[in-house]
């Protein structure tokens, strides 16, 4: 990765200079000599490598998707075909010596930049967790994009941060540690829910005077929901950052609106968007702008999900991936299953004047698109869109939702913990009028406990809860 004082300012037609020449070396040098998955996909297609001379030229090649680097059941070491190996006549090489010192440098690449250092997996929320590896130079990226990031969110050294992500080998957590010890601000890394719990992180924070917390938004909305249960002060606190999982605007707007309530000192929330494959996640300046990437790390395209076409700027479509600078597992054309809303824009940032590509909108993921019969046909229903509405709601604290199947159509059952004060009977019969008209499927609402629905979603176990529980396979 570069200097990314030069990067965050560099012109679109530079970036897309630079880009296709990262494009070009990466498919030439590293993915068609030491890759195994992708020399073998060159050689049983006849394509050339030499021919992908940059981003217009990768809609040749095929996409890559999850399943693909998923272990197999009689090749459980698959996902090592997605490896970089160890460049040939470099792995044994010793260490110059003496007089050796004095000779001419090795132009060639560095070993130990090849050299598995830990590994990783994605999230596994719609899939199995992918088990992703990476290098001492991978780490030294994450590190990278991780204070870029918080360039883009303007924090410094001087910023207390409660680091509430869920412990566990993925990068969202990471890229957050690497994040504060490069910058060298003071940091707590809490593990979330599944080490610390929230009573002592909301202590902590009280405690550090912490300004700044870092979570998952299902996390931080109960955090902000509960400090008055927990008998903690917000007075310090002035910043939200929000990752791993996706919040809407309309989440967004709600946390502005509790971090009022309960008396912060300012009201300021950020997101942040993840992706496991990509090796890092990326910031919005401020909501609404866009995550702003890394165009020396990664290659973003839009494409239709369906027919898998290339879209222009700004057109809702699916991430798809390309590692431009990375060692360890390394993905081509990796479709991501997220949606982007507002798709990709490459003009420079009117809020903070970057010239980076962004990705615009909300995010929804692919898998919470589901086709479900519904008493007059086939419904299509976007949990995505039930998710923002009971996340936004100003009387609901914690709930989830199960697609059943009945005799003739599939039912939709929202479990719910209203917040303190609400009468739940009514608001019980508010939600099934609302969701049965929004979504034109029978629809049936309970309300229930917050032990119940806080140990069904996993909200101090899981890396993000789970709202979604699609039953009708089981």
């Amino acid at each position: 990765m570069q200097a990314w004082n030069k990067i965050s300012r560099m012109q679109a037609p530079a970036i897309k200079k630079m880009q296709d020449e990262l494009i070009h070396k990466m498919v030439t040098e590293e993915l068609a000599v030491r890759h195994p998955y992708y020399r073998d996909l060159f050689k049983n297609n006849n394509l050339n490598p030499a021919e992908i001379r940059g981003g217009d030229d990768l809609k040749k090649l095929p996409f890559t998707e999850k399943n693909d680097l998923l272990p197999r059941e009689n090749d459980l070491r698959h996902p090592k075909k997605f490896v970089l190996e160890i460049p040939e006549g470099v792995e044994g090489k010793n260490k110059k010596r003496g007089f050796g010192l004095f000779k001419k440098k090795d132009t060639g690449p560095d070993p130990y930049d090849y050299k598995f250092h830990t590994l990783f997996f994605s999230a596994g929320r719609t899939a199995k967790p992918v088990p992703i590896e990476y290098t001492h130079y991978d780490l030294n990226n994450l590190q990278e994009a991780g204070i870029r990031a918080f360039d883009i969110l303007e924090l410094t050294r001087d910023d207390t941060i409660i680091n509430a992500f869920t412990f566990a080998p993925n990068a969202y957590f990471w890229q957050m540690f690497y994040s504060t010890t490069g910058i060298g601000s003071t940091a707590l890394q809490t593990g979330g829910g599944k080490v610390l719990g929230m009573e002592k992180i909301l202590k902590a924070m009280d405690n550090m005077e912490a300004p700044v917390i870092a979570a998952a938004p299902g996390y931080a909305l109960f955090a902000l929901l509960t400090l008055d249960h927990f008998g903690f002060s917000a007075e310090n606190l002035e910043r939200l950052i929000i990752g791993i999982d996706y919040a809407p605007m309309a989440v967004v707007e709600r946390m502005k609106k509790l971090m009022v309530s309960v008396g912060a000192k300012n009201q300021i929330v950020q997101r942040m968007y993840f992706v496991s494959e990509a090796k890092s996640g990326w910031a919005e300046c401020a909501p609404g702008y866009g995550y702003h990437t890394n165009p020396d790390h990664v290659y973003i395209e839009i494409v239709d999900p369906v027919s898998g076409e290339v879209l222009g700027e700004g057109e809702k479509g699916e991430v798809v991936i390309t590692l431009l600078d990375a060692r360890g597992t390394v993905v081509l054309r990796f479709k991501t299953g997220d949606i982007a809303t507002g798709g990709l824009v490459t003009e420079p940032c009117p809020n903070c004047k970057r010239t980076v590509p962004r990705i615009m909108g909300d995010i929804e993921r692919k898998s919470m698109y589901y086709e479900l019969q519904g008493k007059e046909g086939p419904v299509q229903f976007n949990a995505n869109h039930l998710r923002s509405m009971m996340m936004s709601r100003d009387d609901v604290l914690l709930w989830y939702a199960e697609i059943n199947s009945e005799k003739s159509a599939d039912l939709l059952k929202v479990v719910f913990k209203g917040v303190s004060g609400e009468d739940e009977a009514a608001l019980l019969k508010l939600l099934e009028t609302e969701l049965q008209s929004e979504f034109n499927l029978p629809v049936v609402v309970e309300s229930s406990t917050l032990d119940a629905v806080s140990t069904q979603i996993g909200l101090e176990k899981f890396i993000t809860e789970q709202v979604i529980f699609d039953t009708r396979s089981s």
